[in-house]
């Protein structure tokens, strides 16, 4: 079963969100720019970025 994730990294302008899938995390999860992961439920799985990055912000103390 995939399993999927809300990530911000740093990105050159910033902190971007991203998606994975825990098929795509071979390589990713050692990543530096990664500032923070968060575990999706299936519901949210299938919500577009912008309404992740509403759910799940940056957290304040980075």
């Amino acid at each position: 079963m995939t399993e999927w994730y809300f990530v911000w990294v740093e990105g050159l302008r910033g902190p971007m969100p991203q998606k994975w899938s825990s098929e795509g995390l071979w390589g990713q999860i050692g990543r530096q720019d990664v500032i923070v992961r968060f575990a999706l439920s299936d519901a949210e799985a299938h919500l577009p970025l912008d309404e992740l990055a509403r759910r799940h912000p940056i957290p304040d103390e980075r």
